[in-house]
This record gives structure tokens, sequence and C-alpha cells, in this order.
């Protein structure tokens, strides 16, 4: 294949990564995330985790509106991210205005308006048609089946799939504020422009203002009605100002705010690959951010750690049980890594915003979680295809072993750190 025509297919790569990114929003749109919808170009884990989030929106009789406003939407370039062996993957962005709504017991506690950059990880089957006899468990009853089986149906089930549910799909997505709040009208700022040029007005000219007003001179009335008038465009006018002083001031505190943790990330960025690269080839730092967000997001909205099969520690409460949605800030923080006993260790802290439910109150925070995460150094991480194979060791049987800790026909534990990462400390600072 020449040059050229490798470009053009990643063009299109690029091109349709943007599209599907755009299709997902809509999704998001219109999906009821209290009733358990979510986006179908969602990956399998993306919609485990919002199934958890659906039962915590219903123990609080609570609810979330997500509205991006695709009419004033950028839809911006894709970036190419790193490409292993079996996956193509992209990571478009999407920038518009977003309205989110956030209710307990049918009422509106909560309003955000802001303009959000919407990232998301996108991701192909190299070579699709090629690999439609590979095994994989069937997403509704865990039974193994070929992918091309799948096409079809599943021959135990009988649950059908479209391939697009499987490939291309988004394995994560979050956003980011891009510069503050939005005002939907200059009232407040206008406003402000006004009284500060009253003030100024009446402050240089009291005294002839006073003698004007308690006097018979009419034509003095209306030149200093007129001069009034002035000061009350002249503030309008000044509103803008005021709102991009307001703005520059707002970008100038959020980024001195989060220069120490902007720093940490530069340096995580550079040392962790380096030291994930030495065994697993393919590591990609998006991918493990996508990871990291997964299990945030399985122990915030899990209420049975015993059961977890993400987390593999000391047995702990949750103290996050009132938090019900939460985005990634875009930092996180590598403090140790280590190899011991052939596994790879990482301790690392991830900046989320939370927003929690007390109630009938609605509440945003920024906390910080730190975990300590481990897998073994001899399997590689399947970055991509989120529906799985797994056989249990004891009986053979296969099921999810990402959700189930146990094997459900013989309840032997299954070590999923020999194949993925999983959580061995967890806590919110």
């Amino acid at each position: 294949m020449s040059d050229n025509q490798t470009d053009n297919i990643e063009k299109d790569y690029n091109k349709e990564s943007r599209e599907i990114l755009k299709t997902f929003v809509g999704e998001l749109n219109s999906s009821d995330i209290r009733k358990g919808e979510y986006p179908e170009l969602a990956s399998a884990d993306l919609k485990y985790t919002a199934s958890l989030q659906s039962k915590r929106l219903n123990e609080k009789n609570a609810d979330i509106r997500y509205d991006y406003n695709t009419d004033s939407a950028i839809n911006g370039s894709a970036i190419k991210l790193d490409k292993d062996t079996r996956y193509i993957t992209r990571m478009p962005f999407y920038i518009s205005e977003s309205k989110t709504e956030y209710s307990v017991d049918g009422k509106v506690k909560k309003r955000e308006k802001l303009l959000k950059t919407l990232y998301a990880n996108v991701i192909w089957l190299i070579d699709q048609n090629n690999n439609k006899d590979k095994s994989h468990c069937c997403p509704n009853c865990g039974a193994v089946s070929t992918i091309k089986q799948l096409l079809s149906g599943c021959p135990y089930c009988q649950t059908r799939f479209m391939m697009s549910d499987l490939f291309p799909t988004i394995t994560n997505y979050y956003d980011g504020d891009t510069k503050g709040t939005i005002r939907s009208t200059m009232l407040p700022f206008s406003l402000l422009g006004i009284l500060i040029m009253m003030c100024v007005y009446g402050f240089y000219n009291y005294d002839t203002l006073k003698a004007v007003f308690s006097s018979d001179d009419m034509i003095g009335k209306i030149i200093q009605g007129v001069l009034l008038a002035g000061c009350v465009a002249v503030g309008i006018l000044s509103g803008y100002i005021l709102k991009a002083a307001a703005n520059f001031l707002y970008i100038l505190t959020y980024t001195s705010f989060y220069i120490p943790s902007l720093i940490r990330m530069i340096k995580t960025k550079r040392r962790l690959p380096e030291f994930m690269r030495a065994f697993e080839k393919n590591f990609t730092l998006d991918h493990f951010i996508g990871k990291l967000i997964y299990l945030i997001r399985t122990m915030v909205y899990s209420d049975d750690y015993e059961n977890c099969a993400v987390y593999c520690g000391e047995p702990i409460e949750n103290k996050c049980r009132d938090i019900i949605d939460m985005t990634y800030l875009g930092f996180i923080n590598a403090k140790n890594y280590y190899i011991e006993n052939d596994y790879a260790y990482i301790d690392i802290d991830v900046h989320m915003f939370t927003y929690n439910c007390k109630g009938h109150r609605i509440s945003k925070k920024r906390d910080v979680f730190n975990l300590l995460i481990y897998k073994s150094i001899h399997t590689e991480t399947d970055y991509g295809f989120s529906i799985h194979k797994i056989e249990c060791k004891n009986c053979g049987s296969s099921f999810d072993a990402t959700r189930e800790k146990y094997c459900p026909f013989c309840q032997s534990a299954y070590h999923l750190p020999d194949y993925d990462w999983v959580i061995k400390k967890f806590k919110k600072k």
C-alpha cells in the first residue's frame, strides 16, 4: 500500500471518529440515566458503570439531564493515539455549550451552563472481517460464541447485535470546563456597568444635579437627563469590558490554582509510559486514564465491595455514597510505581469533579481519589474490546470476571490481577 493510500485511510478514521462522537453526544442528550439508558456507541464498561450510577440515582430519588448544544458545537480534529496489532484508536474532541440539570424528587436543585470540551476514545478492530472467528462472551448471557455468530445473534440467548455495537465503540469519554460559566445574558455585567457610571457621574456632578433638579430650569433638566442617559448607554457597553475582565480573572485564577497539578501531570505523562513499556509495549496513557476512570466509577457507585471484581484489598466501607455524578478534571499524578513478585503496582491520584446529593441538596466538589492498582507484568492489557472470553480455572465455566469476583457456577474466586488492573487500596482524600 502506498503512503498516499495510508494517509487516506488515516483521514477516514479521523473523520469517522468525529462523526461517532457527534452521534454519541446526541444519544447522551436523549438518554435517561436514571432508567439505565445509555448511548449504544458506549463500551460495555461505560454501560456497566452507568447501570451502577442509575441505581445510585434511584436510591437518592435524583435525576440528571445532559444537554450538549449540537448547533453551537465545534467538532475538533481527532488525535491519533498509539496503534497496537489489533486496534486503531482516535481521540476526537467536541466543544459546545453544555447544560446539565440535577434534580431531586422532580425539582431541579442545580443547573450548570458551561462551555465544555468533550473528549472520547474511539476504537476499531483492525481487519475486523478476518477476526470473525475469534471467541467472545455474549454481552447479554455470557455464553461463548464467535464474533461471526454474534453478528447474526447469540446462539444461546437469541440476543441480536449490530456490529456497530461491538466496533467501533467509545471506550471512554470525559469533558472539561473550557472557560467557566457562560452567562446567557449581559444583564448582570451591564447593570454593574450602569451602576458604576451613574455613581461616578453623580459623585463629580452632585452639586449640579442637586441644583438643576431642585429648580424650575427645564432646559437644564433635559441636558442632565440626556447626560444620565449617556451614562446608562456607556454603562451597558462597559458591561462587555467587565465580562471580559471577569473571564480573564477566572482563567488567571483557574490556571494559577492548577499549575501544581499540571506540573505533576506532565511528569506522569513522561515517566509512567517509560515504566510501563518495559513490559507492556502497547501501553498508552490515554487508555490507561480511561481504565482509571472506570475503576473509580465502579468503586464509587458499587455498594458491595466484597463481591466487586475490580477490588482485591482489605474490607472497607464505601464513603462515596452521596456521589451521583463525576467528571474527570484532566489531572493524574503517579506518585509511585514499582514491580513486586511479577506484579506492577501504581500508586496514583486522579482529580475529579463530583456532584453530591445529601437529602434535597446538590453540591459540586473537587475531589482527589487515590488508588493503588496492580496487574501481572506477564499479560498485556486488552485496551479495546470490553467483551471478554474468561474461563473459571476450577470448573472451566465462562463468565464475565470483570463484573463478578466469584464464578457463579462453583463460587471459586477469579484472580483478575493476572489479566487486568485491579484496586488494592482506594480512598477519597
